[in-house]
């Protein structure tokens, strides 16, 4: 019974649109993703996890050749273990992805120059009227 039961029903599969990467890539245009990455904004939150994958892919494939070259009896293994790890951390880090920049930084707009010169123009006027220092006391 348990084997027809698993017959009758089709396997899931998840769409590719599924994961939260595909998507956003999926919701751009071609040009807008080339933008981006010519653009090279990535926000804080995603420079944080782009220096995290790179530390620990890094650290981990060079653990991971240390003990491959070390059966094998040579640095050379190590040393194509840390050399592949730092080329895919460098293809998928340093270009600004979508998924580098989920949480982009709203940014305040800019004073006016009018406004700036008023905000500095009211100490200077409280001065003139306060007769420029501190009162004595008589």
């Amino acid at each position: 019974s348990r084997a027809r039961a698993a017959r009758a029903q089709p396997l899931r599969r998840r769409s590719p649109l599924s994961r939260p990467f595909a998507r956003v890539v999926a919701a751009m245009s071609l040009g807008e993703l080339w933008d981006m990455l010519k653009s090279g904004s990535m926000d804080f939150v995603g420079q944080k996890r782009a220096f995290d994958m790179q530390y620990y892919v890094i650290w981990t494939a060079g653990i991971i050749g240390f003990i491959y070259g070390y059966i094998r009896q040579s640095f050379l293994h190590t040393f194509y273990f840390v050399f592949g790890a730092t080329v895919f951390v460098c293809l998928v880090c340093l270009p600004s992805w979508p998924c580098w920049n989920r949480n982009p930084v709203e940014w305040l707009e800019p004073r006016d120059e009018e406004e700036e010169e008023e905000v500095k123009e009211k100490p200077q006027e409280k001065k003139k009227k306060d007769g420029g220092g501190k009162k004595k006391k008589h």
